[in-house]
């Protein structure tokens, strides 16, 4: 990564009230070219939040910074897991010991800020705004996303809550049995995840979890009945009609559809390849 980057982090688009303190950047800077080890990084990251007076006020600048590492620099997503498993892991220190529960085990408003801030990619957006997010730049984020998710599963450090296990699961569902899935844009995202957590899906998918998450064709069309739902939510997911929550004859299913897709000539090339590749993750 170059220096620009964390130039940018500082100040980005010029604003310095946006950005992270350099002390932050300069701290993940030497993490990420292996100049000092994770605990050194975890320590000097946090230090000026445990040196100010109202630890919260500029936090959400540490975690953007983060964030945006994470989805931008590819290549070091594992490095940073691995930064954020080691915050979680840090004693309280300074003003953040006022605290009422442990601050850094409980990373404040991190999972929040992820969601929110991308909140486009847990809603579908592209569906509605294809062209949008079919740039190499947009593609590459979406797969990164997925990527960051996997990781964290499969370290099991609670960053992202508790059910982000099911929120793979639900980006499984969402792209292989729904008849409006964009494959182009969305089946990356079940091959991120399949590779790099694929055994915990597994695992999970071989006894039974019920989670809003992995609601059916046939709870959609329930919900929309009993008035819970908008009536158009009526045909999600419409490929499977099996029941909802986890279990091995859904995951066959998701077998069965890539072993289709990766031969489907009406599809481009690399999305066929990206099926391959999902599958063999399968196992």
């Amino acid at each position: 990564m170059s220096d620009s980057w964390f130039e940018y982090a500082i100040a980005p688009d010029g604003i310095q009230e946006d950005g992270c303190r350099p002390e932050e950047a300069q701290a993940l800077r030497a993490y990420l070219r292996d100049e000092i080890t994770v605990i050194e990084a975890a320590k000097e990251i946090v230090r000026p939040t445990e040196e100010c007076e109202n630890p919260l006020e500029d936090l959400p600048n540490l975690w953007g910074v983060l964030q945006d590492a994470l989805i931008q620099l590819p290549n070091s997503q594992s490095k940073i897991v691995e930064l954020m498993c080691s915050i979680k892991q840090r004693p309280d220190s300074g003003s953040v010991k006022n605290s009422s529960t442990r601050f850094w085990l409980n990373l404040p408003s991190f999972g929040h800020q992820w969601y929110d801030g991308n909140w486009w990619y847990y809603q579908n957006h592209w569906r509605n705004h294809p062209d949008t997010y079919r740039s190499p730049e947009k593609l590459a984020q979406i797969a990164n996303i997925a990527r960051t998710e996997a990781l964290f599963v499969m370290v099991d450090a609670d960053v992202l809550g508790e059910g982000l296990k099911f929120e793979g699961l639900a980006r499984i569902c969402d792209t292989l049995e729904d008849s409006k899935a964009l494959l182009d844009i969305e089946l990356p995202t079940v091959q991120e995840w399949l590779s790099y957590a694929g055994p915990i899906l597994y695992d999970l998918s071989r006894t039974p979890h019920e989670h809003y998450l992995l609601r059916s064709c046939k709870d959609f069309r329930r919900q929309v009945k009993e008035g819970e739902i908008h009536a158009v939510k009526q045909n999600e997911r419409d490929l499977w009609q099996g029941e909802g929550g986890t279990s091995i004859e859904r995951w066959k299913f998701w077998r069965e559809r890539l072993q289709h897709l990766q031969n489907d000539s009406n599809l481009l090339g690399s999305t066929r390849e990206t099926a391959k590749i999902a599958l063999d993750a399968m196992g």
